[in-house]
């Protein structure tokens, strides 16, 4: 195998910013959330098998 160049830093990347999360939405039924979404697998909570 060929040797391959690496760049070795003296220090750690600056870390980012964690994500902060502005608002948080309740969903009182998931299903009626769940049936609004466009999609055309069986894979629901609904189909056992």
């Amino acid at each position: 195998m060929p040797a391959v160049p690496v760049t070795i830093y003296p220090t750690r990347p600056p870390e980012t910013a964690p994500v902060t999360i502005s608002a948080v939405t309740m969903v009182d039924d998931l299903d009626t959330v769940m049936d609004s979404v466009k999609c055309s697998c069986n894979a629901g909570d609904d189909n056992p098998h």
